[in-house]
């Protein structure tokens, strides 16, 4: 499992990162345990280090969601092609799109 892969040092490292912010009289009020393959963690976590982890996992976005089709609502892959119904969405789609419309509107 890779450094980046493992959930126990990952919330290890969260917490080490927001402890020095915590009040000195700050005690845990939330136990969060994980379980990674035969590893386990629990962690003991204050009321501000519970709201720090929210907000993180509220603000965490997959890399591959590009959002939503402009068309059918869809899923945007990353080139902005709806899975569904194969729209280019954005201003790439656009940008295509009126090239395309050149193009057909061309005789040779």
């Amino acid at each position: 499992m890779s450094r980046h892969a493992d959930p126990i040092e990952a919330m290890e490292r969260f917490l080490a990162r927001t402890a020095p912010y915590d009040a000195p009289a700050g005690s845990p009020t939330t136990t969060v345990e994980l379980r990674s393959g035969r590893l386990r963690g629990r962690f003991e976590l204050t009321d501000r280090q519970v709201a720090a982890l929210a907000e993180a996992l509220d603000a965490w976005h997959d890399p591959d969601d590009a959002g939503r089709c402009g068309q059918c609502h869809g899923r945007l892959g990353r080139d902005l092609s709806c899975r569904e119904c194969g729209h280019l969405d954005g201003i790439f789609g656009a940008t295509v799109a009126q090239h395309a419309a050149r193009i057909a509107g061309h005789t040779d």
